[in-house]
């Protein structure tokens, strides 16, 4: 955006050359600029410092501001802005004269960091599909000992997991106790976190089954769980805010 007509038609003229870019709009002050990017969402700006109402500086302030705001280059004939502009993120700085090669390095720049941006955001979308699966593949179902017997176990029926020395013992709502073949922390990763967290460094919890939350000396809490004996659980510090976050207390 820029106050002086010559200029913005030698700038659409360069950037009308390259095929990845379409210009959708076109202002001659601050105000009309920010009308225009609230009414277009341009995915970039190429900006003027002088204008005759605000100064591309501080709409540049304003724009950031705002939710998803373009990437911003500023174009112009003064190059005593820089360090200002790039304190704002300015993905370049021209000057004028501009010319075809500087204009198309600029663009191709932004081309660039559009690719690797999109790259980054199909990441993201599988990282979270990966975590998805991962939740649907959590057990369904636990094998656990008792006596000489291996009994088959539905996560939904364990109140809590104990862990004593190298053993770690399943308490089932019915009342019967079963020992796991495994770690505290490996058991903690086949279960769903929806359900079940880690409140001790000895015990994970069926959060479904907490019945209270009471406090405890200097600061501490104890769980009063929905089983048969009411157990009451220790909460260690390190994992008391995730429980606060869980709970909402």
């Amino acid at each position: 955006m820029d106050d002086e007509p010559p200029a913005r038609e030698e700038l659409r003229f360069l950037i009308s050359r390259h095929k990845d870019f379409v210009i959708c709009g076109e202002a001659e002050g601050g105000l009309e600029t920010l009308e225009m990017c609230e009414r277009l969402k341009p995915d970039v700006l190429f900006l003027d410092i002088q204008l005759w109402d605000l100064d591309g500086v501080e709409v540049a302030r304003l724009l950031l501001k705002k939710p998803d705001p373009p990437w911003i280059i500023f174009a112009t004939a003064y190059d005593s802005y820089a360090v200002q502009a790039f304190e704002l993120n300015a993905i370049d700085y021209l000057l004028k004269p501009f010319t075809e090669e500087r204009v198309g390095a600029t663009l191709e720049r932004i081309v660039e960091r559009r690719n690797l941006r999109e790259k980054e955001e199909k990441y993201t979308c599988l990282e979270k599909l990966v975590q998805q699966l991962a939740l649907q593949q959590r057990a369904s179902k636990l094998v656990a000992w008792k006596d000489e017997r291996l009994l088959v176990v539905s996560p939904e029926e364990i109140v809590y997991a104990e862990a004593q020395g190298h053993q770690v013992w399943l308490q089932r709502v019915c009342g019967d106790r079963l020992k796991f073949p495994g770690t505290l922390q490996e058991l903690q990763e086949r279960l769903s976190p929806q359900h079940f967290r880690r409140v001790h460094r000895s015990f994970l919890v069926n959060i479904d089954f907490i019945s209270e939350v009471a406090p405890y000396f200097h600061g501490s809490y104890r769980l009063l769980m929905r089983d048969s004996q009411r157990t009451e659980i220790p909460v260690g510090r390190k994992y008391l805010k995730n429980l606060r976050e869980t709970l909402g207390f």
